[in-house]
């Protein structure tokens, strides 16, 4: 039996033993009516204990295939919604409006955004940011591409930032109305359970986020990187051993660091070559004679086009890609070079011009 062919049968196996769902025509039928039942009980008339100025706003928004439904889902929940002040995109608010009337004095509307679009999303995110907004019933469609997909990320991203209540679709908010019918019959002993309509609630991840941001703020004001580690405590010294020669010029030391010199010496051949053809051409170069040697160092009329240093001194600003010094990632170099350097450098350009010629 194949892969494919096993995990069809498994699936098939699933479906025979699953009771999430009526098998059949009476069992669907039996458990419809157990949701019209809940949806009429919730639905029901009540008297909140809370003032709708009491609560942060909720949002209602609903991408354009998804608008049918939040209109259903509006008709149904009316009796819950109208106790919030209800505010969302311009379709939404219409929507709201045609049904419950603009002149009720009993249903309080709030901020009436702009389409989603057009930067709807982007309004709605503000008044989470201006603590002024509990919750969030956004009926997104997850099969169709949108213009404004940064905005609906952001808008959720905040969301979650601000720990608030986000239905994105009618099961979830259908489940979310029991909720919000039990907490407005209870009054103050009931805000608990919807809290985010009264405090100010953050993830858990913004408490390490701001200790993050506290530490980089602490580097800049010290003069450090902004990701430089928080200070270790000191090693204490190591034993400093006695270097051993092995009769060459090189010595090798237990406990003690490299000589200054040495890493100066390192340091300077690495200036003169800077790639690993420049320092085998130059270890071929020392197979010449004196004689031929300078008349190399002479013949430097091709190279005064190529080469990019002056002696006089000046400073010259290279552009680095990454930022070492200011704000726009330039540090400045003195462009004289010694003597040796330079005499080099034009034989490693001349012998390499000899090599190719031969």
């Amino acid at each position: 039996m194949s892969r494919r062919e096993s995990f069809a049968v498994q699936l098939d196996n699933h479906r025979r033993t699953s009771q999430r769902r009526g098998s059949t025509y009476a069992q669907r039928l039996s458990l419809a009516e157990h949701v019209g039942t809940a949806t009429d009980e919730v639905t029901a008339p009540f008297t909140s204990t809370f003032a709708p100025g009491e609560m942060r706003q909720l949002a209602l928004v609903a991408h354009n295939h998804m608008k049918p439904a939040m209109k259903q889902f509006i008709e149904t929940y009316s009796e819950i919604l109208k106790k919030f002040r209800i505010t969302g995109t311009q379709t939404t608010m219409k929507m709201c409006k045609s049904m419950w009337g603009e002149d009720d004095p009993a249903i309080h509307y709030g901020l009436t955004c702009t389409s989603g679009p057009l930067g709807g999303d982007a309004q709605i995110a503000a008044l989470m940011c201006m603590e002024d907004l509990g919750g969030i019933i956004f009926f997104v469609d997850p099969l169709s591409a949108h213009p404004h997909q940064a905005d609906i990320d952001s808008l959720l991203r905040l969301a979650n930032c601000g720990n608030i209540i986000v239905c994105p679709n009618p099961a979830s908010a259908s489940s979310m109305m029991h909720t919000l019918r039990c907490a407005l019959l209870k009054g103050d002993s009931a805000r608990g359970m919807i809290p985010s309509f009264f405090e100010t609630l953050e993830s858990p991840a913004v408490e390490e986020y701001k200790h993050q941001q506290a530490v980089a703020l602490a580097n800049v004001i010290k003069g450090n990187s902004p990701s430089a580690p928080a200070p270790q405590a000191a090693e204490p010294p190591k034993e400093v051993g006695k270097s051993v020669s092995f009769g060459t010029e090189k010595s090798v030391s237990f406990g003690e660091p490299a000589p200054v010199e040495e890493e100066k010496k390192k340091k300077e051949v690495a200036d003169i070559s800077q790639t690993t053809i420049d320092r085998a051409l130059m270890g071929q170069s020392m197979m010449f004679s004196d004689a031929r040697l300078q008349a190399l160092l002479n013949n430097d009329s091709d190279d005064d086009s190529d080469d990019d240093s002056d002696e006089t001194g000046e400073v010259v600003a290279v552009p680095t890609a990454k930022v070492s010094k200011g704000l726009f990632g330039i540090k400045t170099k003195t462009a004289t070079k010694s003597k040796t350097r330079m005499n080099m450098k034009k034989l490693g350009k001349s012998v390499r011009k000899m090599i190719i010629k031969d």
